[in-house]
């Protein structure tokens, strides 16, 4: 039954072309300007146009933009809207409001509202202005942005950012109707009411069950988008075998059955469904700074040194880590892993490190230390072998510590609340940025260095960045040993066969079926 399910949505459930994604969760807010997590990012990737969209090769091609022009310096960008744009209700409903310029801008100057508390406000920082805008020591309208008319979008920088329109193709810069924001009453992205789309989708129901958006029919384009609890029944929770297996039958079986027309897997291949496999996770050790024993530096190394020897045996898709930042990163254009190459610390002898870590505390041993891990036996497994190497290397100042293991999305609240010692846990990207994971990673660490942190906003700000500027700072991070990166996770997106046109970017991930058919 569940395989000619499949064969149903893949020709159309009725009028309809549909394309269907399985979640742990269903997304909770569309808000571009606050989406960043993958539920959120496929969503409002679907449902606004920007400036820019990204093409199935990752380049920016024009959106809402029919032309622009950058100055002889770079440091002005001039945007000419195309004609006739305009938004969509909920339902398919035409919208009284127009989409101008001046959306664009409301839609930039919001990333810089603190009480937004946008996620973005790091990667449009070359914006002119926009630190100063974002302290409040500068009036929002002094942000480099600005609508000379209705269809014409002026951006200003305060240096040169190559990567500019890679930017504005990211939720972050797509428009936001101030009139329709503003009559809201502060639940804009919250109801399906509350949305106002301007892509070629639209809202058409959102409940516990999943996110609906449709689109009118035009040949063989996908005319419905269904992002939907785990559709098959299936858990995502590995808790009751090793994690590989459950992430295959997430992401295989998902598929083949019915389920979904794409899934995330830990397999990489799967008969009789493409593939395509990316790397855009590392698994560390977080300590947090903020414990009164990992405090210690020399305590942290120690930890460090032992943890990097310990004999593993991976599963498959894991490899050792030759630094924090993954290989799907890259930095103007060159791969960021390739450039950058190993960045792993050597610290010297662990025990030595440890005795001389304690002694500086004032005592010998270590305790009421836990470990926290995500659920599933796999998960366990990697989380022993590290503890085993501690207690072999480091068991005479009493490195016995208990493994707390917890569903991912609890263990990723515990870090970003600062309420654990030490943590293994996989960190991905939401964007193609090095700096974003070298300051995520300092802030759940909760690792404060004002020489190092100036350098990453600098970094942030230059658009013109090289990866050797990036492996400076990747380096100051990993010397400080508040995140030891283990391993690196290849994982893949396991497609029916047939579909075409999708855009997929292993950051988030993110799933752009704007352009996706399934011919007929």
């Amino acid at each position: 039954m569940l395989a000619g399910l499949a064969a149903l949505c893949l020709t159309g459930c009725g009028s309809q072309i549909e394309f269907t994604w399985a979640m742990e969760r269903v997304p909770k807010n569309l808000d571009p300007q606050l989406a960043w997590e993958s539920p959120e990012l496929i969503a409002v990737t679907n449902l606004y146009s920007g400036l820019f969209r990204l093409d199935e090769t990752g380049e920016p091609v024009p959106d809402c933009a029919e032309s622009y022009t950058v100055s002889d310096d770079g440091l002005t960008y001039t945007f000419t809207l195309k004609e006739g744009l305009g938004y969509t209700e909920n339902r398919g409903n035409a919208s009284d409001y127009k989409l101008t310029a001046a959306d664009f801008v409301f839609a930039l100057r919001r990333v810089y509202r603190a009480e937004t508390r946008s996620p973005y406000t790091d990667i449009y920082a070359a914006i002119k202005n926009s630190a100063e805008v974002l302290s409040g020591a500068m009036d929002e309208t002094a942000l480099g942005v600005s609508a000379p008319d209705e269809r014409t979008v002026v951006i200003q920088l305060d240096q040169p950012d190559p990567q500019l329109l890679y930017k504005l193709a990211l939720p972050g810069a797509m428009p936001c109707n101030e009139a329709f924001f503003e009559s809201t009453e502060g639940a804009y992205g919250l109801t399906r009411s509350a949305t106002l789309a301007n892509g070629s989708f639209y809202v058409y129901n959102w409940n516990d069950n999943g996110l609906f958006l449709r689109r009118p029919a035009g040949g063989d384009a996908v005319t419905a988008l269904r992002l939907v609890i785990n559709a098959t029944g299936q858990s995502a929770d590995s808790s009751g075998s090793s994690a590989s297996a459950v992430q295959t039958l997430w992401g295989e079986a998902l598929v083949k059955e019915g389920g979904a027309t794409a899934a995330l897997s830990e397999a990489l291949t799967a008969e009789g469904l493409d593939s395509i496999p990316y790397t855009a996770t590392t698994w560390v050790l977080l300590f947090n700074c903020g414990d009164e024993t990992l405090a210690q530096p020399l305590i942290r190394q120690a930890l460090t040194a032992s943890a990097l020897s310990a004999p593993v045996e991976l599963p498959e898709g894991f490899a050792a880590a030759d630094g924090l930042i993954p290989p799907a990163v890259t930095v103007q254009g060159e791969n960021y892993r390739e450039a950058a190459g190993s960045i792993r610390p050597s610290f010297g002898s662990a025990s030595d490190l440890c005795r001389e870590g304690l002694a500086a505390l004032g005592v010998s041993r270590f305790e009421n230390i836990t470990l926290l891990a995500p659920e599933g036996d796999g998960y366990l497994q990697l989380a022993q072998s590290v503890n085993q190497q501690w207690q072999k290397e480091l068991g005479a100042y009493s490195a016995y510590f208990p493994v707390k293991q917890l569903s991912l999305e609890d263990l990723n609240a515990r870090v970003a609340s600062g309420d654990y010692q030490i943590a293994l846990l996989p960190l991905s990207l939401t964007s193609d940025s090095a700096a974003q994971l070298l300051g995520e990673t300092a802030g759940l660490a909760a690792w404060n260095d004002s020489g190092w942190q100036n350098q990453l906003a600098a970094l942030f700000a230059d658009g013109t960045h090289t990866a050797a500027d990036a492996a400076a700072l990747e380096r100051g991070l990993l010397e400080s040993a508040c995140a030891a990166p283990l391993w690196f996770q290849t994982k893949a997106l396991l497609v029916q066969p047939g579909v075409e046109g999708l855009v997929f970017r292993p950051f988030g991930p993110v799933l752009d079926v704007t352009g996706a058919s399934i011919p007929q």
